[in-house]
C-alpha cells in the first residue's frame, strides 16, 4: 500500500476527493498514511475541494435554572448531516471537552464554544465592605474530527480582566465573532490561527460600541482603539465573518462590520427594501452574502465592495416556480399561489443559512432541505425533531468538517489528536 503513496501527485488527487470521515479511517492503514493524510499541504488541498457544508448546527435554548444558573442561557447543539441525515446531540458532539458547552460559532472546520457556567472567584471588597465576584468563563476552540482542542479564558489583558455582570456574561459570548484561517492571517505567515472580535458598549461614549480582539498567535486579549458611534442595537446571534471582516446584524435594517487587519468599522445598509425579512448572513466564494425574502420570492446579494457597500442580486428564487419544480415542496404551492401570509405554521419555508452556494432552508414541521446554486439540485432531509420557533430565532451554524489542525503550541491545554470524531 506504501508504494501508493510514492507518486504524491496521483496520491493527493485521488485521496483529496474522500471525505473527512472516509480520510480518519484511512490514516489508519499505517503511519506512512498516516504522516501523508496529515501534511498541512495535502490538507490545505483537501479543505479547497471540500468547501460545502457537510451539516448544521442547530443552538436551541433549554428550559432556565432557578437561582444562579437562571442567569445564564442553558443551550444545547444539535448537529444535523446534509449528506446522510445523521443528527447528534450535545453529549456525543462534545464528549472530548472537560465541561459541558455552548456552541458559538463555526469557521472552516473549526469550532468555537463556551463553558456552559463560569467560575466565580471573590475579589477584593468593594467600598461599601461587599465581596466583589467576578465570573469567568472558558472559551475553546476545537475540531470535532480531530478532538484537537485549545481552551482560555475571555477578555484577559496581561494581568487583568474585563469583570461583566452574571446577566451580561453569556449575552457577550454571543455578540463574539470567530474566524479561523487554515493558511495564516497575513501573506508573510502560513501557519493555521484563529481571532474572536468582540463588540460591547463603550463604557466612554453614550451610543457607541468599541471592539476587543483575542489572536492564537499572541495569545492575548487588546481592546482595539476603534469606537463606533452607533445607536442600533445588536441582532444576537447573527454574526458572520469573512476573511478579514466580521459582521453583526443589527435590529434596524442595517449591519455593523469591523475589518480585524486595519482596526476600522462601520455601518452598512442591507439589500433590498427595508420591509423585506432578512433570514441570514453567508459566506461563499470569499465574499459576504445577504438572503432576504419576502412572500413571493428569495434573493441572495452579495457585497464585494466594502468602501463603496453596493449590494448586487445573485440568485433570485421564485417560490412557486421553485415549489413546483420539486414534488416534495408542492404541498406549499396553494398558499404561495393566493399570496397568503405565512401564517400557517405547518408551511412554512424558511431561508436558515447561505454557504458556498449553498441555501439551507426548513419546511416545518420536520424537513431541512439544502439548495444547490451550482448543481441546481434539492436534498432534503427529515429531522429527528420538530422544528418549532426556535429555528427562527436562533439561526443555523453551517460547518464543513475538516482534518485541519488548530496548530495548538506545546504547553498549551489541549488534547491528542483522534480520528474518530464527527
Amino acid at each position: 500500500m506504501s508504494d501508493f503513496l510514492r507518486n504524491r501527485d496521483i496520491a493527493t488527487e485521488i485521496l483529496s476527493r474522500l471525505s473527512t470521515k472516509e480520510l480518519g479511517s484511512a490514516r489508519c492503514v499505517s503511519k506512512a498514511w498516516n504522516s501523508f493524510i496529515s501534511d498541512p499541504a495535502f490538507l490545505r488541498i483537501h479543505s479547497q475541494r471540500w468547501t460545502c457544508p457537510s451539516a448544521l448546527f442547530f443552538v436551541i435554548r433549554e428550559r432556565s435554572g432557578a437561582g444562579f444558573r437562571s442567569y445564564f442561557h442553558l443551550k444545547k447543539a444539535i448537529y444535523i448531516g446534509l449528506h446522510d441525515s445523521s443528527s447528534k446531540g450535545q453529549e456525543s458532539l462534545f464528549r472530548f471537552l472537560p465541561e459541558r458547552v455552548v456552541l458559538m460559532a463555526s469557521s472552516n472546520g473549526i469550532l468555537c464554544c463556551r463553558g456552559l457556567v463560569p467560575s466565580v472567584r471573590i475579589k477584593n471588597c468593594d467600598p461599601d465592605g461587599e465581596p466583589r465576584l467576578e465570573l469567568h468563563f472558558m472559551i475553546y476552540v476545537c475540531n470535532p474530527a480531530t478532538r484537537e482542542w485549545v481552551a482560555f479564558e475571555p477578555l484577559r489583558t496581561g494581568n487583568s480582566s474585563v469583570v461583566f455582570e452574571p446577566v451580561r456574561i453569556s449575552s457577550v459570548a454571543q455578540y463574539f465573532g470567530f474566524t479561523f484561517y487554515p493558511n495564516g492571517f497575513l501573506a508573510n505567515t502560513t501557519k493555521p490561527c484563529f481571532k474572536l472580535v468582540g463588540i460591547q458598549n463603550s463604557k466612554t461614549l453614550s451610543n457607541s460600541y468599541s471592539f476587543v480582539i483575542y489572536s492564537s498567535v499572541t495569545k492575548e486579549w487588546k481592546t482595539s482603539e476603534e469606537v463606533l458611534c452607533c445607536d442600533y442595537t445588536i441582532n444576537q446571534h447573527k454574526v458572520i465573518s469573512v476573511g478579514h471582516m466580521f459582521h453583526w446584524l443589527t435590529m434596524a435594517h442595517y449591519m455593523i462590520t469591523f475589518d480585524v487587519e486595519k482596526e476600522l468599522s462601520a455601518v452598512i445598509k442591507l439589500p433590498g427594501p427595508e420591509l423585506e425579512s432578512v433570514e441570514c448572513l453567508g459566506n461563499s466564494e470569499g465574499y459576504l452574502h445577504c438572503v432576504t425574502a419576502n412572500l413571493t420570492e428569495i434573493q441572495v446579494w452579495i457585497l464585494k465592495d466594502y468602501c463603496k457597500p453596493e449590494w448586487t442580486l445573485k440568485h433570485k428564487l421564485d417560490l412557486v416556480e421553485f415549489c413546483r419544480g420539486h414534488t416534495e415542496l408542492n404541498h406549499l404551492l396553494p398558499r404561495l399561489e393566493r399570496r397568503e401570509p405565512e401564517t400557517d405554521t405547518g408551511v412554512n419555508l424558511v431561508a436558515l443559512a447561505f454557504h458556498e452556494e449553498i441555501l439551507c432552508m426548513l419546511v416545518k414541521p420536520e424537513k431541512l432541505i439544502s439548495y444547490s446554486f451550482n448543481t441546481r439540485k434539492l436534498s432534503s432531509q427529515c429531522t429527528a425533531f420538530a422544528a418549532d420557533d426556535y429555528f427562527q430565532r436562533y439561526p443555523a451554524i453551517p460547518y464543513s468538517d475538516s482534518l485541519t489542525s488548530i496548530n495548538v503550541p506545546e504547553g498549551d491545554q489541549t488534547s491528542g489528536a483522534n480520528s474518530n470524531g464527527i
